[in-house]
């Protein structure tokens, strides 16, 4: 089955440096290792449980796409958009808890915010203050998107009768995604303002009792993500490349921007934090191109310390270059397989654990991708340790769009797409790491 690429609407994002203590304990724990890695034998790696179907088959028809998974009060809560969000569609964004174990709690998912019209999609949640926050962009006014949000209790109850209008200005604000610092939340978003055709980036404060602060600008976007890291949040944010800049916690900007990752088009890109530490971007290097002419398909992390500082050992290795650089996850092989697309990455508590996509390239003339599958490293900074990668979803089916959630100790949620025989499933794992 050839590959489909969805078209993506441009994202906001964030802003400039703050400088922000590093503890030297987290320093310390960032570049630790296990006594079995310090002894030369095999490390331990990555065990990926079995799956679990989160959804298929509920309201949305066989159509649901862009899960996001978040962790708090020792479950998991998955969010995706559950429905056909195109011309005459009625897409609606669907919630489902699980327990420690991975099992679902709900097997009939949780309709966040019921509305007669419009669509609902691009769902992102975290936990903060007793609660989980999902916002959204939603179409119910019938002209232009608005950013919305909604809270639901670790038992599964929606708390909001009615969304909390987070930017619900004239014109779009669009593509949001929401960070806690474990009290309130920041919600980041893409807007226009006045006549301009540019988006501009805008975030917000949202207390854990649902009450929205003023908008501010952070200065920079498209496609924003964000993550709390101890002392500032982090806003990663680019189209052909991919920028970091520090914002405080009322999401302004908190120094200058830098660049984390060149790309050659339409960057893609996922963002965790080590409280205390720093945060690991991960992003691909090139576009489907199997034939190679805009350099090899790669997946690529760079490190961004507490003070705002990017470590990337190779911004600007040299294009064409087919060899797997110190900072690469993966690279094409050769003409068979394509590392490419929406990635994710989360701390376990030790260190990071980053999940990616790799196509496989088919065909007479081997232009076309035929399979997507998932699979795992551990990170310490920027450099993989896990050369070779860990399967974790690596079946016929077509399982992509990855995101990852942990409870800081180990265990970890991946929650991603499977599309297989015309349908499209939410599916879930745990991973477990030592």
């Amino acid at each position: 089955m050839r590959r489909r690429y969805p078209a993506r609407i441009t994202r906001l994002v964030a802003a400039p440096a703050l400088a922000v203590p590093i503890a030297a304990a987290f320093q310390a724990l960032l570049s630790s290792r296990t006594p079995a890695e310090e002894s030369g034998a095999e490390p331990v790696s990555i065990s990926v449980g079995a799956e679990t179907i989160v959804m298929a088959g509920g309201p949305g028809g066989n159509v649901r796409a862009t899960p996001c998974a978040a962790f708090g009060k020792d479950m998991f809560l998955v969010v995706w958009r559950e429905g056909w969000h195109g011309k005459g569609g009625k897409a609606r964004v669907y919630a489902a808890r699980l327990d420690a174990e991975g099992r679902t709690l709900d097997p009939k998912g949780i309709e966040v915010a019921p509305c007669g019209e419009g669509v609902q999609e691009m769902p992102r949640a975290a936990f903060g203050g007793g609660v989980f926050l999902v916002v959204w962009q939603d179409l119910r006014n019938g002209k232009d998107f608005d950013v919305l949000g909604a809270r639901i209790s670790p038992d599964g109850k929606v708390l909001d009768a009615e969304p909390i209008k987070i930017a619900a200005a004239p014109r779009t604000q669009a593509l949001p995604d929401v960070a806690s610092d474990g009290e309130g939340f920041l919600v980041a978003w893409q807007g226009l303002e006045g006549d301009s055709p540019l988006y501009s980036g805008f975030a917000a404060q949202v207390s854990a009792d649902g009450k929205v602060g003023p908008a501010v600008k952070t200065g920079a976007s498209p496609q924003v993500r964000i993550a709390w890291g101890g002392g500032a949040y982090l806003a990663a944010y680019g189209a052909s490349a991919t920028d970091c800049v520090l914002l405080g916690r009322d999401g302004k900007p908190a120094g200058k921007s830098a660049m984390a990752i060149r790309s050659t088009k339409e960057a893609a890109f996922s963002l965790s934090a080590a409280p205390g530490a720093g945060w690991l971007i991960v992003g691909h290097r090139s576009p489907p191109d199997p034939w190679g002419w805009g350099g090899p398909g790669a997946m690529r992390c760079a490190f961004v310390a507490a003070d705002g500082k990017v470590e990337n050992p190779t911004l600007q290795e040299p294009s064409g270059n087919w060899k797997k650089l110190d900072n690469w996850l993966d690279v094409s092989d050769g003409r068979k397989t394509w590392p490419w697309g929406e990635s994710a990455s989360a701390w376990d508590g030790k260190r990071f654990v980053a999940v990616w996509p790799r196509h496989h390239i088919v065909g007479e003339t081997k232009s076309s991708f035929a399979n997507c599958d998932l699979f795992a490293s551990r990170v310490d900074r920027w450099k993989p340790l896990d050369p070779a990668g860990v399967p974790v979803a690596a079946t016929e089916a077509e399982e992509r769009q990855p995101s990852l959630a942990s409870n800081g100790a180990g265990t970890l949620l991946c929650a991603y797409e499977k599309g297989e025989k015309g349908a499209t499933a939410i599916a879930a794992r745990l991973l477990r790491t030592k």
